[in-house]
Protein backbone atom coordinates (compact mmCIF):
# COMPACT_ATOMS: atom_id res chain seq x y z
CA UNK A 1 0.00 0.00 0.00
CA UNK A 2 1.50 3.42 -1.16
CA UNK A 3 0.50 6.28 0.46
CA UNK A 4 0.33 9.57 -0.61
CA UNK A 5 2.48 11.75 1.77
CA UNK A 6 1.08 15.16 2.05
CA UNK A 7 3.49 16.55 4.86
CA UNK A 8 6.58 15.17 6.28
CA UNK A 9 5.60 12.69 8.68
CA UNK A 10 2.00 12.91 7.79
CA UNK A 11 -0.06 10.86 4.75
CA UNK A 12 -3.78 10.86 3.10
CA UNK A 13 -6.07 8.08 3.84
CA UNK A 14 -6.54 5.97 1.32
CA UNK A 15 -10.19 5.72 0.37
CA UNK A 16 -9.66 4.67 -2.55
CA UNK A 17 -9.02 0.94 -1.93
CA UNK A 18 -7.63 0.38 1.34
CA UNK A 19 -9.76 2.43 4.16
CA UNK A 20 -12.05 0.94 6.89
CA UNK A 21 -14.77 2.60 4.43
CA UNK A 22 -13.58 -0.37 1.09
CA UNK A 23 -13.40 -2.89 4.12
CA UNK A 24 -17.26 -2.26 5.01
CA UNK A 25 -17.68 -2.15 1.01
CA UNK A 26 -16.52 -5.77 0.69
CA UNK A 27 -18.92 -6.78 2.94
CA UNK A 28 -21.84 -5.01 1.06
CA UNK A 29 -20.67 -6.38 -2.01
CA UNK A 30 -20.59 -10.16 -0.49
CA UNK A 31 -23.97 -10.04 0.11
CA UNK A 32 -25.16 -8.20 -3.23
CA UNK A 33 -26.44 -4.89 -1.56
CA UNK A 34 -25.95 -1.53 -2.65
CA UNK A 35 -22.05 -0.23 -2.42
CA UNK A 36 -20.82 3.49 -2.09
CA UNK A 37 -17.51 2.76 -2.61
CA UNK A 38 -14.24 0.18 -4.03
CA UNK A 39 -14.57 -2.44 -1.96
CA UNK A 40 -11.50 -3.66 -0.08
CA UNK A 41 -9.45 -6.11 -2.84
CA UNK A 42 -9.04 -9.20 -0.08
CA UNK A 43 -9.61 -11.49 -2.59
CA UNK A 44 -5.75 -9.89 -4.39
CA UNK A 45 -4.10 -10.89 -1.41
CA UNK A 46 -6.06 -14.24 0.23
CA UNK A 47 -7.09 -15.79 -2.68
CA UNK A 48 -10.97 -17.56 -2.04
CA UNK A 49 -11.44 -15.85 1.36
CA UNK A 50 -14.47 -14.79 0.79
CA UNK A 51 -15.88 -18.20 -1.32
CA UNK A 52 -19.13 -19.78 0.35
CA UNK A 53 -19.16 -16.85 3.50
CA UNK A 54 -22.24 -17.29 4.78
CA UNK A 55 -20.90 -15.02 8.00
CA UNK A 56 -18.64 -12.00 8.42
CA UNK A 57 -17.69 -10.81 11.81
CA UNK A 58 -15.71 -7.51 12.57
CA UNK A 59 -14.21 -7.92 16.14
CA UNK A 60 -12.67 -4.34 16.58
CA UNK A 61 -10.13 -3.62 19.44
CA UNK A 62 -10.29 0.30 19.59
CA UNK A 63 -6.91 2.01 19.50
CA UNK A 64 -5.43 -1.56 18.08
CA UNK A 65 -2.79 0.39 15.41
CA UNK A 66 -0.40 -1.65 13.03
CA UNK A 67 2.59 -1.15 15.04
CA UNK A 68 1.09 -2.44 18.53
CA UNK A 69 0.23 -5.34 16.90
CA UNK A 70 3.30 -6.11 15.29
CA UNK A 71 5.34 -5.54 18.97
CA UNK A 72 3.22 -8.41 20.70
CA UNK A 73 3.44 -10.48 17.47
CA UNK A 74 6.81 -9.86 17.49
CA UNK A 75 7.23 -11.12 21.12
CA UNK A 76 4.51 -13.94 20.73
CA UNK A 77 3.26 -15.33 18.03
CA UNK A 78 -0.14 -16.11 20.05
CA UNK A 79 -2.48 -17.62 16.71
CA UNK A 80 -0.78 -21.26 14.69
CA UNK A 81 -2.37 -19.40 11.50
CA UNK A 82 -3.12 -16.23 10.28
CA UNK A 83 -2.54 -13.59 7.82
CA UNK A 84 -2.42 -9.50 8.58
CA UNK A 85 -3.15 -7.18 6.06
CA UNK A 86 -3.17 -3.48 6.38
CA UNK A 87 -5.78 -0.94 5.90
CA UNK A 88 -5.84 2.88 6.31
CA UNK A 89 -8.53 4.97 9.01
CA UNK A 90 -9.92 7.95 8.16
CA UNK A 91 -9.35 11.49 8.80
CA UNK A 92 -9.66 12.46 11.29
CA UNK A 93 -8.19 9.21 12.99
CA UNK A 94 -10.65 9.04 15.69
CA UNK A 95 -13.32 6.76 16.58
CA UNK A 96 -16.25 8.94 16.37
CA UNK A 97 -15.26 9.09 12.25
CA UNK A 98 -13.86 6.21 12.10
CA UNK A 99 -16.67 3.46 12.93
CA UNK A 100 -18.90 5.75 11.79
CA UNK A 101 -17.26 5.23 8.81
CA UNK A 102 -17.03 1.58 9.15
CA UNK A 103 -20.61 1.02 9.87
CA UNK A 104 -21.81 3.61 6.82
CA UNK A 105 -19.48 2.72 4.07
CA UNK A 106 -18.97 5.79 3.26
CA UNK A 107 -16.75 8.72 4.17
CA UNK A 108 -16.50 11.75 6.88
CA UNK A 109 -16.97 14.42 4.14
CA UNK A 110 -19.99 12.01 3.15
CA UNK A 111 -21.68 10.99 6.93
CA UNK A 112 -21.03 14.12 8.47
CA UNK A 113 -19.29 12.70 11.86
CA UNK A 114 -16.09 14.40 11.27
CA UNK A 115 -14.60 14.08 14.62
CA UNK A 116 -15.06 14.15 18.28
CA UNK A 117 -16.27 17.52 18.64
CA UNK A 118 -18.24 19.56 15.88
CA UNK A 119 -19.77 22.92 15.83
CA UNK A 120 -23.31 22.27 14.79
CA UNK A 121 -24.81 25.37 13.66
CA UNK A 122 -28.56 24.18 13.77
CA UNK A 123 -28.07 23.77 17.56
CA UNK A 124 -25.59 26.92 17.92
CA UNK A 125 -23.22 24.92 20.16
CA UNK A 126 -19.98 22.44 19.89
CA UNK A 127 -20.85 19.08 19.95
CA UNK A 128 -19.51 15.59 21.68
CA UNK A 129 -20.22 13.46 18.99
CA UNK A 130 -19.84 9.97 21.13
CA UNK A 131 -22.26 11.23 23.75
CA UNK A 132 -24.18 14.09 21.65
CA UNK A 133 -23.75 16.54 24.54
CA UNK A 134 -21.73 19.73 24.88
CA UNK A 135 -17.90 19.82 26.12
CA UNK A 136 -19.06 23.18 27.48
CA UNK A 137 -23.08 22.98 29.11
CA UNK A 138 -22.98 18.97 29.26
CA UNK A 139 -26.62 17.88 27.77
CA UNK A 140 -27.80 19.31 24.98
CA UNK A 141 -31.65 19.43 24.16
CA UNK A 142 -32.17 18.73 20.48
CA UNK A 143 -34.92 18.28 17.94
CA UNK A 144 -32.71 17.20 15.25
CA UNK A 145 -33.28 13.68 14.11
CA UNK A 146 -30.66 10.83 13.79
CA UNK A 147 -30.48 11.37 9.78
CA UNK A 148 -29.69 15.30 10.36
CA UNK A 149 -26.87 14.13 12.71
CA UNK A 150 -25.57 11.48 10.65
CA UNK A 151 -26.46 12.15 6.78
CA UNK A 152 -25.66 7.91 5.38
CA UNK A 153 -27.62 4.82 5.89
CA UNK A 154 -25.85 1.80 8.04
CA UNK A 155 -24.12 -1.04 6.96
CA UNK A 156 -27.03 -2.88 9.00
CA UNK A 157 -29.94 -1.08 7.28
CA UNK A 158 -28.15 -2.18 3.95
CA UNK A 159 -28.19 -5.52 4.05
CA UNK A 160 -31.20 -5.84 6.01
CA UNK A 161 -32.59 -4.48 2.87
CA UNK A 162 -30.80 -7.72 0.68
CA UNK A 163 -32.43 -9.77 3.70
CA UNK A 164 -28.81 -10.26 5.90
CA UNK A 165 -29.29 -9.99 9.38
CA UNK A 166 -26.80 -8.14 11.70
CA UNK A 167 -25.95 -8.33 15.23
CA UNK A 168 -23.59 -5.56 16.94
CA UNK A 169 -21.93 -6.44 20.13
CA UNK A 170 -20.77 -3.86 22.68
CA UNK A 171 -19.97 -3.01 25.67
CA UNK A 172 -23.30 -1.86 28.26
CA UNK A 173 -21.75 1.31 29.44
CA UNK A 174 -22.06 2.38 25.79
CA UNK A 175 -25.15 0.53 24.50
CA UNK A 176 -28.16 3.30 23.64
CA UNK A 177 -25.24 6.46 24.59
CA UNK A 178 -25.69 8.93 21.61
CA UNK A 179 -23.34 7.79 19.22
CA UNK A 180 -24.28 3.98 19.15
CA UNK A 181 -27.86 5.11 18.82
CA UNK A 182 -27.13 6.26 15.31
CA UNK A 183 -24.66 3.97 14.09
CA UNK A 184 -26.18 0.69 15.24
CA UNK A 185 -29.89 1.32 13.68
CA UNK A 186 -31.02 -1.75 11.53
CA UNK A 187 -28.87 -4.41 13.83
CA UNK A 188 -29.87 -6.59 16.99
CA UNK A 189 -28.20 -5.37 19.28
CA UNK A 190 -26.31 -6.97 23.04
CA UNK A 191 -24.11 -5.66 25.53
CA UNK A 192 -21.64 -7.54 27.77
CA UNK A 193 -20.61 -6.22 31.31
CA UNK A 194 -16.98 -7.88 31.41
CA UNK A 195 -13.87 -9.31 29.36
CA UNK A 196 -15.40 -12.79 29.94
CA UNK A 197 -18.70 -12.08 29.41
CA UNK A 198 -17.67 -10.26 26.44
CA UNK A 199 -16.12 -13.70 25.11
CA UNK A 200 -19.39 -15.86 25.61
CA UNK A 201 -21.74 -13.86 24.14
CA UNK A 202 -19.27 -13.11 21.35
CA UNK A 203 -19.61 -17.73 21.32
CA UNK A 204 -23.57 -17.47 21.33
CA UNK A 205 -23.38 -14.81 17.97
CA UNK A 206 -21.49 -16.78 16.22
CA UNK A 207 -24.01 -19.67 16.69
CA UNK A 208 -27.06 -17.34 14.98
CA UNK A 209 -28.81 -19.10 12.10
CA UNK A 210 -28.36 -17.70 8.37
CA UNK A 211 -26.48 -15.03 6.72
CA UNK A 212 -25.50 -12.35 8.64
CA UNK A 213 -23.05 -9.95 9.59
CA UNK A 214 -21.77 -9.22 13.22
CA UNK A 215 -19.82 -6.04 14.71
CA UNK A 216 -18.06 -6.95 18.12
CA UNK A 217 -16.87 -3.71 19.73
CA UNK A 218 -14.22 -3.68 22.32
CA UNK A 219 -13.16 -0.31 23.99
CA UNK A 220 -11.09 -0.30 26.96
CA UNK A 221 -7.92 -0.83 24.99
CA UNK A 222 -7.93 3.15 23.78
CA UNK A 223 -8.49 4.20 27.62
CA UNK A 224 -5.34 2.23 29.30
CA UNK A 225 -3.20 4.28 26.11
CA UNK A 226 -4.81 7.49 26.80
CA UNK A 227 -4.25 6.92 30.91
CA UNK A 228 -1.21 5.22 30.30
CA UNK A 229 0.29 5.06 27.24
CA UNK A 230 0.28 2.98 24.17
CA UNK A 231 3.92 1.44 25.10
CA UNK A 232 3.17 0.94 28.90
CA UNK A 233 3.53 -2.96 29.99
CA UNK A 234 -0.66 -2.20 30.86
CA UNK A 235 -1.85 -1.49 27.46
CA UNK A 236 0.59 -4.29 25.50
CA UNK A 237 -0.79 -6.69 28.41
CA UNK A 238 -4.52 -5.94 27.80
CA UNK A 239 -4.03 -6.61 23.82
CA UNK A 240 -1.94 -9.56 24.38
CA UNK A 241 -4.57 -11.46 26.53
CA UNK A 242 -7.19 -10.07 24.34
CA UNK A 243 -5.75 -11.84 21.38
CA UNK A 244 -5.05 -14.80 23.74
CA UNK A 245 -9.03 -15.11 24.62
CA UNK A 246 -9.55 -14.76 21.37
CA UNK A 247 -7.14 -17.63 20.10
CA UNK A 248 -8.41 -20.07 23.22
CA UNK A 249 -12.17 -19.27 22.91
CA UNK A 250 -13.38 -18.08 19.65
CA UNK A 251 -11.03 -19.32 16.66
CA UNK A 252 -12.17 -23.29 17.73
CA UNK A 253 -15.63 -22.27 17.55
CA UNK A 254 -15.57 -20.64 14.32
CA UNK A 255 -18.42 -22.02 12.23
CA UNK A 256 -17.56 -23.53 8.72
CA UNK A 257 -18.12 -20.57 6.21
CA UNK A 258 -17.33 -18.09 8.37
CA UNK A 259 -14.85 -14.86 7.54
CA UNK A 260 -13.56 -12.97 10.69
CA UNK A 261 -11.60 -9.83 10.96
CA UNK A 262 -9.49 -8.07 14.05
CA UNK A 263 -9.03 -4.89 13.54
CA UNK A 264 -8.35 -1.22 14.74
CA UNK A 265 -10.24 1.95 13.91
CA UNK A 266 -6.84 3.90 14.50
CA UNK A 267 -3.93 3.62 16.44
CA UNK A 268 -2.19 5.78 19.36
CA UNK A 269 1.22 7.77 19.49
CA UNK A 270 2.95 8.61 22.82
CA UNK A 271 2.41 12.33 23.44
CA UNK A 272 5.13 14.08 26.28
CA UNK A 273 3.45 16.48 27.88
CA UNK A 274 6.40 18.90 27.00
CA UNK A 275 5.20 18.67 23.49
CA UNK A 276 1.52 20.19 24.54
CA UNK A 277 0.28 23.03 23.99
CA UNK A 278 -2.59 24.63 25.76
CA UNK A 279 -4.90 27.67 25.08
CA UNK A 280 -8.00 29.44 26.32
CA UNK A 281 -9.70 32.47 26.35
CA UNK A 282 -6.89 34.04 27.83
CA UNK A 283 -4.75 33.42 25.39
CA UNK A 284 -3.76 35.27 22.07
CA UNK A 285 -4.75 33.05 19.73
CA UNK A 286 -8.44 33.29 20.80
CA UNK A 287 -8.67 36.31 19.69
CA UNK A 288 -9.11 34.53 15.99
CA UNK A 289 -12.43 32.32 17.27
CA UNK A 290 -15.72 32.59 16.40
CA UNK A 291 -15.83 29.56 18.84
CA UNK A 292 -14.19 27.27 20.37
CA UNK A 293 -12.33 25.25 18.39
CA UNK A 294 -13.69 21.51 17.82
CA UNK A 295 -12.02 18.11 16.91
CA UNK A 296 -9.41 17.08 19.49
CA UNK A 297 -6.10 16.96 20.84
CA UNK A 298 -4.15 15.54 17.55
CA UNK A 299 -6.39 17.73 14.94
CA UNK A 300 -8.79 20.90 15.69
CA UNK A 301 -11.60 22.19 13.96
CA UNK A 302 -10.64 26.07 13.81
CA UNK A 303 -13.89 27.82 13.35
CA UNK A 304 -12.98 31.66 12.60
CA UNK A 305 -14.07 34.68 10.39
CA UNK A 306 -10.23 35.69 9.43
CA UNK A 307 -9.17 32.40 7.74
CA UNK A 308 -6.18 34.06 6.57
CA UNK A 309 -5.14 35.91 9.71
CA UNK A 310 -5.31 32.23 12.04
CA UNK A 311 -2.89 30.90 9.67
CA UNK A 312 -0.40 33.57 9.56
CA UNK A 313 -0.48 33.65 13.24
CA UNK A 314 -0.25 29.75 13.42
CA UNK A 315 2.45 29.44 10.83
CA UNK A 316 4.76 32.03 12.56
CA UNK A 317 4.37 30.36 16.06
CA UNK A 318 3.93 26.57 15.44
CA UNK A 319 4.90 25.67 12.40
CA UNK A 320 6.98 23.28 12.95
CA UNK A 321 4.33 21.92 15.36
CA UNK A 322 1.62 21.77 13.19
CA UNK A 323 0.42 21.51 9.44
CA UNK A 324 -2.65 23.84 9.16
CA UNK A 325 -4.49 23.99 6.18
CA UNK A 326 -7.87 26.56 5.10
CA UNK A 327 -11.19 23.83 4.51
CA UNK A 328 -11.00 24.38 1.07
CA UNK A 329 -7.53 22.86 1.07
CA UNK A 330 -8.63 20.15 3.39
CA UNK A 331 -11.81 19.08 1.62
CA UNK A 332 -9.68 19.49 -2.05
CA UNK A 333 -6.77 17.34 -0.67
CA UNK A 334 -9.49 14.72 -0.04
CA UNK A 335 -8.31 14.34 3.43
CA UNK A 336 -12.13 14.07 4.83
CA UNK A 337 -12.68 11.61 1.56
CA UNK A 338 -13.50 11.89 -2.31
CA UNK A 339 -14.27 15.54 -3.36
CA UNK A 340 -16.98 13.92 -5.20
CA UNK A 341 -19.49 12.85 -2.72
CA UNK A 342 -19.98 15.57 -0.72
CA UNK A 343 -22.28 16.31 1.41
CA UNK A 344 -23.42 19.82 1.66
CA UNK A 345 -23.65 20.09 5.51
CA UNK A 346 -20.83 18.19 5.99
CA UNK A 347 -18.72 21.42 4.86
CA UNK A 348 -20.12 23.77 7.37
CA UNK A 349 -18.65 21.59 10.09
CA UNK A 350 -15.47 21.46 9.27
CA UNK A 351 -13.55 24.02 10.21
CA UNK A 352 -12.63 27.57 9.00
CA UNK A 353 -8.94 26.43 9.42
CA UNK A 354 -8.07 22.51 9.78
CA UNK A 355 -4.71 21.99 12.49
CA UNK A 356 -2.97 18.62 12.02
CA UNK A 357 -0.09 18.01 14.86
CA UNK A 358 3.15 16.87 13.38
CA UNK A 359 5.09 14.23 15.35
CA UNK A 360 3.83 13.97 18.68
CA UNK A 361 3.15 17.44 19.63
CA UNK A 362 -0.35 18.04 20.43
CA UNK A 363 -3.05 20.83 20.95
CA UNK A 364 -5.67 21.23 23.96
CA UNK A 365 -8.66 24.07 24.67
CA UNK A 366 -9.49 24.97 27.86
CA UNK A 367 -13.10 24.39 27.76
CA UNK A 368 -14.05 23.90 31.58
CA UNK A 369 -10.54 23.89 32.97
CA UNK A 370 -11.16 20.40 33.98
CA UNK A 371 -9.44 18.99 31.08
CA UNK A 372 -6.57 16.38 31.34
CA UNK A 373 -3.00 15.76 29.74
CA UNK A 374 -3.47 12.04 28.28
CA UNK A 375 -0.27 10.19 27.84
CA UNK A 376 -1.19 8.79 24.07
CA UNK A 377 -3.10 10.64 21.81
CA UNK A 378 -4.76 10.49 18.33
CA UNK A 379 -6.51 11.88 15.48
CA UNK A 380 -3.86 13.18 13.10
CA UNK A 381 -2.04 11.41 10.24
CA UNK A 382 1.57 10.21 11.27
CA UNK A 383 1.66 6.18 10.63
CA UNK A 384 1.09 4.88 13.97
CA UNK A 385 -2.39 6.92 14.08
CA UNK A 386 -3.45 5.94 10.37
CA UNK A 387 -2.30 2.35 9.76
CA UNK A 388 -4.72 -0.14 11.39
CA UNK A 389 -4.62 -4.23 11.03
CA UNK A 390 -6.54 -6.39 9.39
CA UNK A 391 -6.13 -10.06 11.16
CA UNK A 392 -7.45 -12.49 8.80
CA UNK A 393 -9.40 -15.95 9.75
CA UNK A 394 -11.33 -17.91 7.90
CA UNK A 395 -13.18 -21.73 8.04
Amino acid sequence: MLLEKIDEGLFKPDYENFSLVNLSNFVLKHFNAQINHAPYPLERFISGVSEGVEKIVFFLIDALGMSSLERILNKDRVFHEYVVLEATSVFPTTTSAAITSLLTASAPIEHGVLGYILYIRQLGTLLNMIELSSPIMGRVTSTLSNRELMFEKTVFEKLLEVGVRSFVLTSKTIRGSGLSNLINVGASIRSYQSFGDMFAKFRDILQESGPSFSFVYWGLLDSIGHKLGVNSEAFESELYWLLRMLSREILPVLPRNTLLIVLGDHGQIFTPWERETWWSWKDEVSTFFSVPPGGEMRMMHIYTNCSKAVIEYLNEKYRDRALVLTKEQAINQGLFGDTGSIAAASIERIGDVVLIAKENYSFYFKYTGKEESLKSKHGSLTLEELLVPLMVFRR
